[in-house]
């Protein structure tokens, strides 16, 4: 059976699923950690031996975790809120990425020092808490992991570490992860015969023990420093697991086939494939979302630009500092408190997303912008590296770029396919068939 193993079901993860299934290319997601989500039908060990898995309800409000009698939850910022008792912060409260003010981890402090976490409840994306970890002043020391009834089902000792699995049968133990996860694949009677992975920690760890020598390919979706990871490096020279490596900028696959010319395994370059949900229509519409009034060139967009409408939007209410720039230019709309719905039509309706405020880029919308095909523009000091966007020294700089675009919808179409071919050319369903020597098939 040939599956896909992730160390994680993030961002990165989903781009590659996306393609993969794209491309016609299905197999079953494996994860070695799990952090709360994971996609329809992906399984990791921890959601298999605790049972926490897929519901249907939402996640956890900021304000429903549980607190002792006299204690307070005040929202402070687009992030975060604190837990609060006689005036002292006595925890944290982070939001997950998606979803409004839904609860990612709890930080419980020490009461001697607040800088000081004592324990991290962790919550999923459906408002379970499903894990906890545990730290002193040398940091974390463990985690524990539970079921839906609150009882202890996998303790992780992170000092040195080690895993303990309690279930039906007794405790089982593994020295590290590797371990843990081969005898889960061999619970659930997965036979493996070939991986697809996108990490050279443990998914590499785990295709080298599983027996099915050079039947790995390995997809590098990461920067790529100076030197060639020490892993990968390793594969190289005498190949292990790897078959090949398919590399999702161009530049990093030509720079590996430079250093190694005489490596066994294939090197190969492939895009990301079937990311966008529609055209771009080049309406003059821009869009920001944030949860700072710290934009960054706006006022000099809206004065060189009176005809381009732009829109805020926030998750929380506007600062006096907007409202009073609503009222200065008229081609601006403010939303307060968007909503999802709202958030879908106002990405629908705009064709150019402006990356220029300060702080978290929240509910992944940069990525989320892309998807709609927009020309995404920032400059250097506010920008996300590792999204396909156009990166400008300044605001005069972006200024003159969107002049250009806004006057001649060719110019546009150019800083378009730059934008979009920026770690190379775009790749097709055949050219995944053609490198995976995989056959096209339907879900």
């Amino acid at each position: 059976m040939e599956i896909n193993i992730f160390d994680r079901y993030d961002a990165q993860s989903k781009k590659l699923i996306h393609s993969l299934e794209t491309a016609g290319i299905y197999r079953d997601n494996y994860f070695v950690h799990y952090e709360g989500d994971l996609p329809a039908q992906g399984s990791s060990p921890y959601t298999y031996f605790t049972g926490i898995g897929s519901q249907e309800k939402e996640g956890l409000f900021f304000d429903k975790v549980k607190i002792p009698q006299f204690y307070g939850i005040r929202h402070i910022d687009g992030g975060s809120a604190n837990i609060e008792y006689l005036d002292k912060v006595v925890g944290k409260i982070h939001y997950r990425d998606e979803g409004y003010r839904l609860v990612n981890t709890v930080e419980w402090y020490s009461a001697e020092n607040i800088q000081l976490p004592v324990k991290v409840d962790r919550y999923n994306r459906y408002g379970q808490h499903y894990s906890t970890t545990f730290t002193n002043e040398n940091g974390a020391y463990l985690t524990e992991y539970y079921d839906a009834s609150g009882d202890v089902i996998i303790s992780e000792n992170l000092m040195p570490y080690s895993l303990v699995l309690h279930d039906r049968l007794g405790e089982k133990h593994f020295d590290n992860l590797t371990q843990f996860f081969i005898y889960y694949l061999k619970i659930i009677n997965v036979n493996v015969s070939g991986t697809y992975i996108n990490s050279l920690s443990y998914p590499l760890f785990i295709s080298r023990l599983l027996g099915i020598r050079r039947g790995t390919t390995l997809f590098w979706q990461e920067p790529l420093a100076d030197d060639v990871p020490g892993n990968m490096k390793d594969e190289l020279i005498t190949p292990k697991a790897l078959d090949q490596v398919v590399f999702m900028n161009y530049n990093h696959m030509l720079k590996v086939a430079k250093l190694f010319p005489k490596t066994e395994i294939g090197l190969n370059y492939l895009s990301p494939i079937g990311e966008f949900v529609r055209e771009n229509h080049f309406r003059m519409s821009a869009f920001i979302l944030t949860n700072s009034d710290n934009i960054y060139g706006i006022r000099d967009i809206l004065t060189s630009f009176p005809e381009l409408k732009v829109t805020i939007a926030a998750y929380t209410n506007m600062s006096q500092k907007l409202l009073h720039l609503e009222d200065e230019f008229s081609q601006l709309t403010l939303i307060p408190s968007i909503d999802q719905d709202q958030l879908s039509i106002a990405l629908a309706e705009s064709d150019i997303y402006l990356d220029i405020n300060y702080g978290l880029k929240v509910d992944h919308i940069i990525e989320r912008a892309y998807q709609q095909h927009m020309i995404i523009l920032s400059y250097k000091e506010v920008a996300q590296y590792d999204t396909n966007s156009l990166i400008f020294e300044d605001a005069r700089d972006l200024c003159n770029n969107l002049s250009y675009i806004l006057t001649d919808r060719t110019n546009w179409q150019n800083l378009m396919t730059k934008m979009i071919d920026k770690n190379g050319i775009q790749s097709t369903i055949e050219d995944y068939q053609q490198t995976l020597n995989e056959q096209v098939s339907k879900a």
